[in-house]
């Protein structure tokens, strides 16, 4: 009686394998394009705590002295690899253990500016990237520098807003 019924081999068809491999391809797009969008985010997010922390330290250090830490006769003082912690005078050890620090890959266009009024009253704290700031860091963004908008963001106090040129 089974001899009646000849056997079709089994397996899929090459339509049914080309529509699961496109349908793989667009899931796996998605996911890319998704992942690199939270990464982007994930080191705004990270930036903008890193700069919340020295600020907070800035402020602490006010507190103490009756004035903001003075910078250097030019003005803007910067981070890097070589300065480190010692880029805002006075800051570390006493007012933050360790300045926040940034990747190495990024250290010549992408750095954290200090620049304060020689007599110590306002300052100004502003995260710099001489190649523009991405679209994630411009975007909906309160602390955007309204003299330098494509570069920086930051804190400043009111009388040193846009004292200092870049």
């Amino acid at each position: 009686m089974w001899a009646k019924y000849k056997h079709r081999s089994s397996g899929f068809t090459i339509v049914e394998l080309l529509i699961v491999i496109v349908v793989i391809g667009i899931l796996a797009a998605i996911t890319i394009v998704a992942y690199n969008g939270i990464q982007e985010r994930a080191k705004f997010s990270k930036a903008q705590q890193d700069l919340a922390s020295i600020r907070k330290a800035i402020k602490l250090y006010y507190v103490d002295n009756g004035k903001y830490p003075v910078s250097t006769a030019d003005g803007w003082m910067g981070w890097d690899q070589a300065t480190g912690d010692s880029f805002i005078p006075g800051l570390t050890p006493t007012y933050m253990q360790k300045t926040p620090q940034m990747d190495t890959n990024l250290a010549a266009t992408d750095t954290y500016l200090y620049a304060s009024t020689s007599s110590g009253t306002g300052f100004t704290l502003q995260r710099y990237r001489a190649d523009g700031l991405p679209a994630t860091e411009k975007t909906n963004n309160p602390r955007i520098k309204p003299s330098d908008p494509n570069n920086a963001w930051g804190y400043w106090t009111s009388n040193v807003a846009t004292n200092y040129s870049d």
